[in-house]
């Protein structure tokens, strides 16, 4: 038997790829710069984080004035009396600005503090609700929220 003898080939040594190594590289060094000036822009953006001590309790419930708004426009206040399934029914208010005034004069120094819902008929006009919205804004109610609704509240 003869033994083959193995030859070494030093003419062709083992070389590592360059141009897929310099391609990672240069996305790698792309990428760190993009992030890290994404950063400093993050910092011009002030955030306010709450405070622990902001919490509410969950027990704790914040009053709401809520304000009904019909299809045909007409400013509505809730009801004392509910209806069979706990709904809320509607009575019209005469004058709105007069109710408000009676509602920060009833609450006292924090009413503007209050959160004002309006739950307003889905096919009421835009305009109509702008106008509902100023309202509580002259009279200095700053947290107002509007809900709309599939069936209109009562005393269209």
């Amino acid at each position: 038997m003869r033994r083959r003898s193995h030859r070494r080939l030093d003419s062709d040594p083992a070389e590592v790829a360059m141009s897929p190594l310099i391609d990672c590289v240069f996305l790698l060094l792309i990428f760190f710069l993009v992030t890290t000036m994404l950063k400093r822009k993050e910092k011009l953006i002030p955030v306010e984080m709450p405070n622990s001590t902001a919490s509410v309790d969950s027990e704790t419930r914040e009053k709401e004035l809520l304000i009904g708004l019909s299809r045909t426009g007409k400013i509505l206040q809730p009801a004392p009396a509910r209806d069979r399934d706990g709904g809320i029914l509607w009575e019209p208010i005469p004058d709105f600005s007069l109710y408000l005034k009676n509602f920060i004069d009833a609450a006292g120094v924090n009413a503007f503090s209050i959160p004002v819902q309006i739950n307003a008929d889905r096919n009421v006009s835009f305009q109509k609700t702008i106008d509902l919205l100023d309202l509580c804004k002259l009279q200095g109610f700053s947290n107002v929220s509007v809900k709309t609704r599939q069936q209109s509240p009562q005393g269209r």
